[in-house]
């Protein structure tokens, strides 16, 4: 049995507005998604009179409705599952196996913070997730664990 040892909520990765919990195991770190880009196509996708009249306002508004509710879903979704099958739940999750992780480090910049996942299985390739200054200290704990279970 996998077990989770640690959380990071609401990183965003890969595009600004895709947001990821991670999910830290003792095997492996899980990127479930909690807010996707597809998830606002049908908002973004039509132009109707409201749009032309008011501009983005509107758009913006249901957008952030909807992403308020797609996190609260998508969360409730995760709780009390396996750690396969909050993989499964959404076509953009993703899994960075301990043994082909390099290095991960917690990056802090002045104006931004991320962590750093780099891969063996991909020369060059690495993995950064943005994190928000509250998160730093939480994101360092949890990387000296993924180092203990890695060694391990």
């Amino acid at each position: 049995m996998e077990d989770i040892v640690g959380v990071l909520k609401g990183l965003r990765g890969r595009t600004i507005d895709t947001v990821y919990d991670l999910f830290f195991t003792d095997k492996r770190i899980i990127a479930a998604i909690v807010i996707h880009p597809s998830d606002f196509n049908d908002i973004y996708g039509k132009i109707d009179l409201m749009t032309l009249v008011l501009g983005g306002l509107p758009k913006e508004r249901a957008v952030k409705m909807r992403s308020l509710d797609l996190t609260e879903s998508r969360r409730s979704a995760f709780a009390n599952k396996a750690v396969d099958e909050i993989l499964a739940l959404h076509r953009s999750n993703f899994e960075i196996d301990y043994e082909n992780i390099i290095y991960v480090t917690v990056k802090k910049g002045l104006l931004t913070k991320s962590l750093e996942i780099a891969l063996k299985n991909s020369p060059g390739k690495k993995v950064n997730f943005s994190l928000e200054k509250g998160q730093v200290t939480e994101a360092e704990e949890l990387v000296k664990k993924v180092l203990t279970a890695k060694a391990k």
